[in-house]
């Protein structure tokens, strides 16, 4: 994280070590990642135009560069919903 935050992102390590707490750090590290989303995306529209000028047919923009979405959520499969409640009835008769 220190690499991340100091290296990269040119926060001062002074106060990196004495003034900044773990939430400021995580806001700081997905400020950063948004900004990498952005250029990323803008390289993105850039190759797209490239392309559509020299190809005969048209190219969709998703073709041209796939960003992965941080906010992609997997449903867990039934096998793994048996197993957790497996686990929390277990649980739940260890408590009582």
């Amino acid at each position: 994280m220190y690499e991340e935050i100091v290296g990269r992102g040119g926060v001062s390590p002074a106060y990196f070590f004495d003034s900044m707490d773990f939430y400021e750090a995580a806001r700081y590290l997905e400020g950063m990642r948004r900004k990498e989303k952005f250029e990323l995306e803008k390289t993105r529209l850039i190759m797209w135009s490239v392309f559509q000028s020299q190809c005969r047919k048209d190219i969709a923009l998703e073709d041209v560069f796939v960003i992965d979405d941080e906010k992609k959520v997997e449903k867990p499969d039934e096998e793994e919903l048996n197993e957790l409640r497996k686990r929390a009835k277990k649980f739940e008769r260890e408590m009582t």
